[in-house]
Formats: structure tokens, C-alpha cells, sequence
């Protein structure tokens, strides 16, 4: 099975629990159907995952899982609350962001020395 296809099920379990919470501690169904619609399409692009084949195709540019990606998307989600919070939050995004693509160019320089 598919890594990703994992995850993606996972959060969709978990997005499904908190809808299951909602529909039950409150009475308006906008917002327990926007959940319930999310995990339910979160749970069938698990399972595309999950079928779809392995295509291979030449050597992969990044590694199959990278803490410099994850470290780039907080910063970036940091910097757009910071919209809302203050400039100070942009900053600390910003720079949250700007180690995720140093760390990010520090991997791909370590992969191309390893591979010779």
C-alpha cells in the first residue's frame, strides 16, 4: 500500500470524527455537512491512491518523504494567518518558510553527493 494512500485515509478518519461531533453538539447542518463532504472526498482520493499503480519513471528530483517540505508549507500557513494576526506572524512565517528551503537545499545537495 501506498504511503500517501495512508495518510490521506488517515486525516480523513479524523475529519469524519470531528463531522461526527458536530452533527451531534449542534443543530445547524451547514457546517457538519461541509466536514462530512470533506472527509468523504479525502476517503475516495485514499482509495484512488491505494489502486492507482506505481508508474516508474527515472530518478525522483526529492525523496519519497522530506521534513524540509512540511517545514515550507507551516511557514506559508503561518505567513497567511498572518493576515489576519498581525505582521509579526508574516515574519516568523517568512522565516519559518526561508529554513524549510534552506534545509530543503541542504537535502538535495547530501542526495547528489550520495548518489556519487
Amino acid at each position: 500500500m501506498r504511503i500517501g494512500a495512508i495518510w490521506i485515509g488517515a486525516l480523513s478518519l479524523w475529519i469524519g470524527g470531528l463531522a461526527l461531533v458536530l452533527w451531534l453538539w449542534t443543530n445547524d447542518d451547514l457546517q457538519p455537512s461541509l466536514l462530512t463532504g470533506a472527509a468523504v472526498a479525502l476517503a475516495l482520493l485514499a482509495l484512488y491512491a491505494a489502486v492507482r499503480g506505481e508508474r516508474p519513471s527515472g530518478p525522483r528530483r526529492l525523496a519519497q518523504s522530506s521534513l524540509p517540505t512540511v517545514v515550507i508549507v507551516v511557514g506559508l500557513a503561518m505567513m497567511l494567518n498572518g493576515l489576519a494576526f498581525g505582521l509579526f506572524l508574516i515574519l516568523i512565517g517568512a522565516e519559518v518558510a526561508a529554513l524549510g528551503v534552506a534545509l530543503l537545499v541542504a537535502q538535495h545537495v547530501i542526495e547528489r553527493r550520495q548518489r556519487g
